[in-house]
């Protein structure tokens, strides 16, 4: 059986860390023995530990915490993994140097894997080449931002597109919604508009607003869900008082599975001004939902423009012209959204991520 260790220090719950926990479940079904080292308090944590998921807490304070780089070390000794999986700043560089120390003192072939998801301007080259063996990318896009850096290595930067696991989102939106978002649902006549993501501000929520408002001018019985929780969210319900549309506006906080409340939305947006891939619009794409995202970043890697749904470019008018075309044009919609299914499942399976995880690690030459 064997092991593996994920590493994740953030304490928020969002794609990435819910992308840990599907790897983690697949990897399960094939009899490796996945662990999670992760915050106490985190998000992450509650999740795993509901899952009966192998977890080690650790404080994981900086990038330079001797506490947890010994203790990753301790249990490196005792388990011998054959691959770690490494993601946010802090856990990745204490789990690269963690993971060098181990195998300068034991000569073992552990694989050091780093899963970057973001990059915030041009990335520096040395812990790219020198401190992973190998950084997977959720998307092309971020691929080339990270290789624009002409001293960053091509061959150990690879695109490994994120994995769904869709028969469990098939089964999951069977499950009855919270009772106070169901209440809620039940007394507004619709359409819906429903938008999963972190509240932060990359994610579009603020801009949107202002599109919400302008939309409800001639569609005044229209709805918006927000399923998420995140910094921002003060602020929003705050623009969401003086725009005065606060009857039409429902926070969800964090909705898991949002497969239920998909399944009720007439309109799922990803309306983000960065985002490396997203995994809502894949999710409501094969769930058959009519779906509208920014053409921004990965996110094209994703859709097809007037087949799978509707890209959007990253403008308030935009939004509102290509929102008020979908909610006029609902029969093309509900085509697109038909379309969806089948371009999502054979792109974005869990199966195949973990089918090219695996292969990587098994395969991987390490005299490189």
């Amino acid at each position: 059986m064997p092991a593996i260790f994920f590493l994740e220090s953030s304490n928020n719950l969002g794609g990435q860390e819910y992308q840990i926990l599907m790897q983690i479940s697949e990897l399960r079904k094939r009899s490796w023995q996945p662990y999670l080292f992760c915050r106490k308090n985190s998000k992450i944590s509650q999740f795993a530990t509901h899952s009966e998921i192998s977890t080690i807490h650790l404080p994981l304070r900086n990038v330079l915490d001797i506490k947890s780089i010994f203790n990753i070390l301790r249990f490196l000794i005792k388990i011998n993994p054959i691959a770690v999986v490494l993601h946010s700043g802090h856990d990745a560089n204490i789990g690269a140097i963690s993971a060098k120390i181990y195998r300068l003192l034991f000569k073992k072939n552990l694989l050091i894997i780093r899963s970057r998801t973001y990059q915030p301007g041009i990335p520096n080259s040395f812990s790219y080449n020198n401190l992973f063996d190998i950084t997977f990318t959720p998307s092309e896009y971020l691929r080339e931002k990270l290789l624009k850096n002409k001293s960053i290595v091509p061959a150990k930067i690879h695109v490994l597109y994120p994995g769904l696991d869709f028969e469990q989102i098939q089964d999951s939106s069977k499950e009855n919604l919270p009772v106070n978002l169901q209440a809620w649902i039940n007394g507004k006549e619709g359409p819906f508009i429903v938008h999963g993501a972190m509240l932060r501000g990359e994610k579009g929520h603020l801009q949107f607003l202002q599109v919400f408002s302008q939309l409800l001018k001639k569609w005044p019985s229209l709805q918006y869900i927000i399923a998420g929780d995140g910094p921002e969210q003060q602020r929003l319900e705050y623009e969401v008082r003086q725009l005065k549309i606060d009857q039409n506006i429902f926070f969800a906080g964090i909705v898991n599975p949002i497969a239920p409340l998909l399944k009720v939305a007439d309109i799922a947006i990803l309306p983000s001004h960065h985002e490396p891939l997203g995994m809502f619009q894949i999710e409501s794409q094969y769930l058959q939902v009519p779906t509208l995202a920014s053409r921004v970043g990965g996110i094209p890697e994703t859709m097809e423009h007037h087949k799978t749904g509707l890209l959007v470019e990253d403008r308030i008018g935009n939004w509102i012209d290509a929102l008020d075309w979908a909610l006029a044009n609902p029969l093309k919609m509900r085509n697109y959204g038909n379309n969806g299914k089948e371009f999502v499942i054979e792109k974005f399976s869990i199966k195949k991520n973990i089918d090219y995880l695996i292969y990587f690690i098994e395969n991987y030459n390490h005299s490189n």
